[in-house]
């Protein structure tokens, strides 16, 4: 039962390694807890073209600092299609904002948001009254698989809710793999949204490293320290010097000697 609906489509796709279970996206179905919608907005994972799948997801921040997902108008789509589907979503979901990828074609999706709305405007489809929402860019990290793992884990967590049963949404998310040439449009479409709507999600992944690691990393100007003890990398004037933990006084002696013998070579040349 629980792969009916690959089955049915003549797709069967085995469930482990998936990104989440499907035991886990029915336990976060919800359609009876009353809810007061705080922030309502409208993600775009747009198409390569009219064959492929473009990612239109409604949802909202609630109470608890979680996101509901309240609409999955996802299919294959051309950008006239989906820019006109996303709009009508926001305007019947009354949107504050609609979340489109930096990554790609975030010009390309503001513009064709933009006319879209008022091409259903002058159609009558929109009020001409009605305000567009805001276009915000989300930076998703590249590659599916890291952008869509920190997003499962906050299923886990109980930070997202499914305000219903979504089929087609749960099997993309219970099914896809990193090897799947397939674009997973409704998974992309969640995904930005969850990094709009819960930014310190996306902070989390891009946290800084800490201080150690980035001075191993990195080679830094010396300058005259006040402690010793501390691993550095250094630059000279003519060349890197790479060190481990060292006292820092002795790698600021070095520095002193390579520009002292820097002023003789040229004394003597001169």
């Amino acid at each position: 039962m629980r792969d009916w609906h690959a089955l049915s489509q003549g797709d069967p796709q085995p469930s482990e390694g998936a990104l989440v279970s499907r035991d886990l996206l029915r336990s976060i179905r919800d359609g009876i807890t009353v809810v007061e919608p705080q922030k309502i907005a409208v993600s775009i994972d747009p198409s390569g073209g009219g064959r492929d799948t473009a990612g239109v997801i409604g949802g909202f921040l609630g109470a608890g600092n979680r996101v509901w997902i309240t609409r999955d108008k996802t299919k294959a789509m051309s950008s006239a299609e989906w820019s006109r589907t996303a709009c009508l979503l926001a305007h019947e979901t009354n949107a504050g904002v609609i979340y489109v990828e930096w990554n790609f074609g975030r010009d390309m999706c503001t513009l064709a948001i933009g006319t879209a709305w008022q091409a259903l405007q002058d159609e009558g489809r929109i009020p001409k009254g009605k305000l567009m929402p805001m276009i915000d860019a989300v930076s998703a990290k590249q590659g599916k698989l890291l952008r869509a793992e920190p997003i499962a884990q906050q299923m886990v967590e109980d930070r997202v809710r499914l305000r219903g049963a979504f089929v087609d949404l749960e099997n993309e998310w219970a099914t896809w793999q990193s090897t799947d040439s397939d674009n997973p449009g409704r998974i992309d479409a969640s995904c930005v949204l969850l990094y709009g709507r819960i930014p310190e999600v996306q902070l989390r992944r891009h946290r800084a490293r800490p201080a150690a690691d980035r001075a191993a990393a990195r080679p830094v100007r010396a300058q005259r320290p006040a402690a010793r003890g501390r691993s550095a990398g250094v630059w000279t004037e003519d060349r890197e010097v790479s060190t481990g933990p060292v006292l820092l006084d002795e790698v600021w002696t070095l520095c002193q000697a390579d520009r002292t013998s820097a002023k003789s070579r040229a004394a003597l040349s001169s």
